[in-house]
């Protein structure tokens, strides 16, 4: 039982990393001048309530 509880949490805090790096792709595929600003924005969403 305790194997399935570190998969369901090791899969929680993958999912919030898989789902940054997909939104800072999206973000180099628009202009550079908007890509900091993106880049924070993917940050804050996905990342900010697991992380910091």
């Amino acid at each position: 039982m305790n194997t399935i509880d570190a998969k369901k949490m090791s899969q929680a805090q993958v999912d919030p990393i898989e789902d940054y790096l997909e939104c800072v792709t999206y973000c180099s595929i628009s202009s550079s001048a908007e890509e900091n600003d993106c880049q924070t924005i993917c940050m804050e969403r996905h990342l900010k309530s697991s992380y910091f």
